[in-house]
């Protein structure tokens, strides 16, 4: 049944894309206004495979109140990366609060859905379908692109992570996706990572690095910002709080170090693969795929930069 619907999506993209119906911003939508408090919720899903070859990293963020949906879309696909964003969509008023046995991200006409199963605390499932058109390569453009992009996903949580802030779930767990691009198509299964974030205090308001980086027996991910420095590290299954989060400046090959709740120090460095930005006001954010290497651990995954010109880096 799921690869009869996935071959459908295929069939209608090019249709619905060539009606205006699947990429149209909106003019009438409203805007975020950059260091203001707003009820906002967002959903992301992120999973490479081990090469770092082909992957996604798929993010929704409404603002209910504002009438206004941002979309992230970005397709490893492989080795090329492949990118959607668009900040001027409509957004239903319904709130989606944690609590709630189901939630929906998308946007009428986008082609870009995410639904969850289950509350955060007891979540059964994250889908994912996207159907829409992305730029070759990591253009920093918003709107839509050239190339036919198909995603189908599903993700199951196998571990949440702890030491949050109050409204942030993380999870990393398993993903099972059919991914189209330009009519070539592949199958991907492993560890991925989702998160869900519900907040009425400004968004990207302050500068930060964030890393979210996973293996099959552990998981890194923390932020480090002027404001706050937290995070979990997860290894065979037991948690343990990131204090401090302390990177180097932006670079190819980037210096880290992370101080434990216990006071144990690990040095790291993380090897960028692919990079691209998007769009957020007057700036660039800054998204890095990424290979890491934490004391013995190996990770995969991105650590990403928000105003790094503004942001203090220790090593």
């Amino acid at each position: 049944m799921r690869r009869r619907r996935f071959i459908s999506t295929l069939g209608s993209l090019a249709g619905l894309a060539g009606s205006g119906r699947l990429l149209g911003a909106e003019a009438s939508v409203g805007a975020v206004i950059p260091g203001a408090e707003a009820w906002s919720e967002s959903l992301m899903l992120l999973h490479f495979d081990e090469a770092l070859s082909n992957g996604i990293s798929v993010r929704v963020s409404r603002y209910p109140d504002q009438n206004v949906t941002w979309v992230w879309c970005h397709v490893l696909f492989e080795g090329q990366l492949y990118s959607f964003t668009e900040c001027r969509l409509p957004c239903t008023p319904a709130r989606n609060t944690g609590e709630l046995a189901s939630g929906r991200y998308d946007s009428e006409g986008i082609g870009v859905r995410f639904s969850r199963i289950g509350p955060v605390a007891l979540l059964e499932s994250i889908h994912l379908s996207v159907q829409t058109r992305c730029h070759a390569g990591g253009s920093d453009q918003d709107g839509p692109g050239e190339v036919p992009v198909v995603i189908e996903a599903s993700f199951s949580p196998a571990s949440s992570k702890g030491n949050l802030p109050a409204g942030r779930s993380e999870w990393t767990g398993n993903v099972d996706s059919q991914i189209s691009v330009a009519g070539q198509r592949r199958r991907l299964t492993g560890i991925a990572k989702a998160h869900e974030q519900v907040q009425t205090a400004a968004r990207f308001n302050a500068p930060f690095t964030y890393s979210m980086t996973w293996s099959e027996t552990a998981s890194f991910i923390a932020t480090a910002s002027p404001i706050r420095r937290y995070g979990n590290l997860e290894i065979g299954g037991i948690d343990r709080a990131v204090r401090i989060f302390a990177p180097g400046a932006p670079g190819v090959v980037r210096p880290f170090r992370v101080t434990l709740e216990d006071g144990e120090i690990l040095n790291g460095t993380a090897t960028r693969v692919a990079r691209y930005d998007v769009p957020v006001f007057d700036r660039l954010w800054n998204g890095n795929i990424v290979r890491v290497e934490l004391g013995s651990l190996r990770l995969i995954g991105m650590m990403n930069d928000w105003r790094p010109e503004d942001n203090s880096f220790d090593l």
